[in-house]
């Protein structure tokens, strides 16, 4: 091949079969959410330990809560940015690092400011990971799977969770608060040094390089069936691209102002009921009534209903399209959340509500954690490869905002002397705002059923004919 000869990236992989590289990249970074997932909850599950051997009052562990949460929505912009620039590999590896020291740190701490610190570092990486995540299995994976790989990463957050409070039960008597940290810092270390070796860089992010044309056509090489690419090969990515100036300043500029606005108020809005749920969730049901162990099995519904959303609504946008799905995905949350408060609201204090609530608190998880999921890949799609991780990581920055803002809501809520139906009633306001918004986004993932373009997966002779056009259709 002559060195002018051009090779479309896009079209190399969407018509590549699913193969084991593929397969690699999407198991590793789900590996890795796990573990996001259960360092993003590990304060909430050490905190009443922590507050009995510190004798605290309860109250004062709210900078602690907050303070992973500031540190996140830093870390989505400041990594993101540095993931279009550096390489998404690279960015995902310093994320990978800097939240296992932050949680090593948090096991050693000696002091409440000490953990504020620390936890706020171990926000930093935990911010970086989604968004990263996101963007590097997006651009590697074939587009009539990309959308359900994305769900299936994101979804490792909420099984995280649950595994850290099923282990959380068990260390915690035995070795203390502080092995819950100790173990969120040590597993990410064991995957950072697997993922420095084998985790492949953005195929895009390559392509944009000239001294990268041999690394690349090695990674493209373990796509397909026996094909070759060599360093001599022309790569481009068949999309518009921006000055490498504008950075930052061109999510907020024409053409995609509008866009990233509705993206930024539906991640906002969404993350903030999310929150109000999670972290507000068995503090509710015990003000209600409920006995701490009813208070924490709606916790494990809620976060059980969120895995169970993310794939089968995965499953259904690839038929359908996100913007069906996905709005009403939050509209049914938002009838959920207000039918929750509604029950509260009759009952009043007693203790006998578990067999109504149940349901409606697991449907709220499959609405609410699923929604999250699906925001990703819609804002990987809503970019181009310069400017994807930047976007996809500020828009997770400001999700960050409403997760910050939902333990206001929810200390609001109590110090007006609000009743605990009031909280949900507030919730499902927010969650139709996200309702609204989502719908409003024109940058949706088109469904099969939409797409007039899509095709069967692609057999070898598919593959071959694809690869050929490759190769010969860019006269750009």
């Amino acid at each position: 091949m002559t060195d002018q000869e051009p090779v479309d990236i896009a079209a190399v992989i969407d018509a590549a079969p699913f193969s084991a590289l593929l397969l690699w990249v999407t198991l590793l970074s789900y590996l890795i959410m796990i573990i996001d997932g259960f360092d993003l909850q590990a304060m909430a599950l050490a905190a009443p330990a922590v507050a009995a051997s510190w004798n605290l009052k309860r109250e004062l562990l709210g900078p602690v809560l907050a303070a992973s949460l500031v540190g996140m929505g830093l870390g989505s912009v400041a990594l993101g940015w540095f993931g279009d620039r550096r390489g998404r590999k690279t960015s995902f590896c310093v994320c990978i690092a800097i939240l296992s020291l932050g949680s090593l740190m948090c096991g050693c701490a000696t002091s409440l400011s000490q953990l504020v610190l620390f936890r706020f570092i171990t926000g930093v990486g935990l911010g970086g990971a989604a968004p990263l995540a996101t963007s590097l299995v997006a651009e590697w994976m074939p587009r009539r799977w990309r959308s359900v790989a994305v769900a299936v990463v994101i979804a490792a957050i909420p099984l995280g969770g649950m595994l850290g409070a099923a282990l959380s039960q068990r260390i915690i008597p035995a070795y203390g608060w502080r092995s819950v940290f100790l173990l969120g810092g040590v597993f990410p270390l064991a995957l950072l040094a697997v993922a420095i070796v084998q985790l492949p860089e953005s195929p895009r992010y390559l392509a944009g390089r000239t001294d990268k044309r041999a690394a690349l056509a090695r990674c493209l090489n373990r796509l397909g069936d026996g094909q070759r690419f060599t360093s001599a090969d022309r790569f481009f990515v068949a999309e518009r691209e921006l000055p490498a100036a504008d950075g930052l300043k061109s999510l907020v500029s024409a053409p995609y102002l509008r866009t990233t606005l509705l993206l930024w108020l539906a991640f906002a809005c969404n993350t903030l009921a999310l929150y109000g749920f999670v972290n507000w969730l068995p503090i509710v049901l015990s003000s209600a009534g409920q006995s701490l162990s009813s208070a924490l099995h709606g916790s494990f519904l809620f976060n059980c209903g969120g895995i169970v959303g993310a794939i089968v609504g995965s499953v259904l946008i690839s038929f359908f399209g996100s913007r069906r799905v996905g709005t009403s995905f939050a509209f049914i949350g938002s009838v959920a959340a207000l039918f929750i408060g509604l029950s509260m609201a009759a009952v009043g204090h007693g203790g006998g509500m578990g067999a109504r609530l149940f349901p409606l608190v697991a449907v709220a998880g499959v609405c609410l954690n699923g929604m999250q999921v699906f925001l990703y890949p819609v804002a990987a799609h809503s970019y181009p490869t310069i400017i994807r991780a930047s976007g996809v990581g500020c828009a997770s920055g400001v999700a960050r905002i409403g997760g910050v803002l939902s333990s206001v809501v929810g200390s609001a809520v109590f110090a007006l002397g609000l009743s605990v139906g009031d909280f949900f009633f507030i919730l499902a306001a927010i969650i139709l705002v996200t309702a609204v918004s989502f719908f409003a986004l024109r940058s949706h993932i088109p469904g099969r059923n939409s797409d007039p373009s899509r095709a069967a997966t692609p057999g070898r002779g598919r593959w071959t004919r694809l690869h050929s056009l490759a190769r010969r259709g860019a006269g750009r």
